[in-house]
């Protein structure tokens, strides 16, 4: 059945998947013919043809999966009834097992393919790889946590993932470059009125940066301001602090505006879990456009990235769905704070592991077999634990009965 009634809401969601669409698939093909032209060309040392064809290749995938909220949100706009059915995303047991499998085989063969070092063999095989390594984990892990949660309207559904994919990642962006630019005119003052010399240095090296210099004469350059403990301490404290205050408020954006329409703090927590799987696919895609042979690596460190995104996303959005159908304000203050807290260690601790990584190289070598091993420990037990959080959220919050809202049509 249709009605007549224009549905402003789905509309309005419609233009944006469009529009993100459009840039999308315009992104995805320019990538994609300069990647083919460096592939023959073979002009430029040091051009990696497969890594635009990665980035390629993923603007590509969010675009159909962009073409697949749209038709759902169209649905809607259309006012079809079907649009309004209950969404469940169910998967079978089996393929918590095979997922994986299929995982570790992709990784291993795409990093065997780099270790050929043939610039045609990595254009063809990693990014179709890469899609599989990134996506396939974060439909599982949202499975898992979702399983057995009625996921509200099928159209809102949908709206939630496509703006999750667009316009958060874009206003995280923006916010989190106006921080940078603050943070760096504050430090650019300072240096200027307490510390003229140390700005007189920092003007040569600008010079400097637009010559044509090594990177191992870059990293020498850098290297007494790369072991400064305060530009180390305010790096991390950007990265800890600021980073995970931004991105756990802006990623369930979409929870935000449809928060009056939840049913249930479990629905709250699924669809927040949503949110974070699209702006881990999002971010991981564009992160992992490396044709290198550190591709496997990259890849198998993404999917921890991947589950903090979802797991932490989950709890504000548990929150979210708390404070407006509960009026329990204080539980989402807590698990706001909780989500920054463990986004923040996990920050602090990944970027403490490449700062130790690159220890040989600005003198301080024996960050590599101290302070990196610990830290990479210390993710490893970090994913661990997200995990069983993801597992136990999951089994508590289906288990509680769900609260019987009655709703406008809208």
């Amino acid at each position: 059945m249709q009605t007549k009634q224009t549905h402003w809401a789905s509309l309005l969601m419609l233009l944006v998947i469009a529009t993100s669409l459009f840039f999308l698939l315009l992104i995805s093909a320019l990538l994609g013919f300069t990647s083919l032209v460096d592939l023959f060309a073979e002009t430029s040392e040091g051009v990696d043809p497969a890594s635009g064809m990665i980035s390629a290749v993923a603007f590509g995938f969010l675009g159909v999966m962009l073409l697949i909220c749209g038709w759902f949100v169209l649905q809607k706009t259309r006012g079809l009834e079907i649009a309004d059915l209950p969404f469940h995303y169910s998967l079978p047991q089996w393929l918590w097992i095979l997922i994986p499998g299929i995982v570790v085989i992709s990784i291993l063969v795409g990093g065997l393919a780099t270790l050929a070092e043939l610039p045609w063999l990595n254009w063809i095989v990693l990014p179709l790889l890469t899609v599989l390594v990134i996506a396939a984990p974060i439909g599982l892990v949202f499975g898992i946590a979702s399983r057995g949660i009625e996921l509200g309207a099928r159209w809102r559904f949908f709206s939630i993932f496509g703006l999750s994919l667009t316009v958060a990642p874009i206003l995280m962006v923006v916010f989190e470059l106006v921080m940078v630019v603050l943070i760096i005119l504050v430090g650019a003052i300072y240096v200027a009125i307490a510390q003229p010399e140390l700005a007189s240095e920092l003007e040569v090296m600008a010079l400097r940066f637009n010559e044509n210099i090594s990177q191992e004469a870059l990293l020498a350059m850098l290297a007494p301001y790369l072991r400064n403990p305060v530009l180390i301490a305010t790096g991390i404290g950007y990265i800890a602090i600021i980073v995970p205050l931004i991105e756990e408020m802006l990623k369930p954006l979409a929870v935000w505006l449809f928060a009056r329409k939840i049913e249930s703090p479990a629905q709250g927590f699924a669809l927040g879990v949503l949110s974070g799987a699209a702006f881990a696919l999002f971010e991981s895609l564009n992160a992992s456009a490396d044709g290198s042979t550190t591709w496997a690596v990259i890849v198998t460190a993404r999917t921890g990235t991947s589950l903090l995104h979802m797991m932490t996303s989950g709890l504000v959005g548990w929150g979210i769905a708390s404070a407006f159908g509960e009026r329990r304000i204080g539980r989402f203050f807590a698990a706001y704070a909780l989500a920054v807290l463990i986004h923040g260690i996990w920050n602090a601790a990944a970027a403490g592991t490449g700062i130790a990584a690159i220890g040989e190289m600005i003198g301080r070598p024996e960050w590599v077999f101290t302070v990196a091993p610990a830290l990479v420990c210390g993710l490893m037990t970090l994913a661990i634990g997200i995990c069983a959080v993801l597992i136990a959220s999951n089994r508590k919050l289906r288990a509680q009965p769900a609260e019987v809202k009655v709703e406008s049509p809208a």
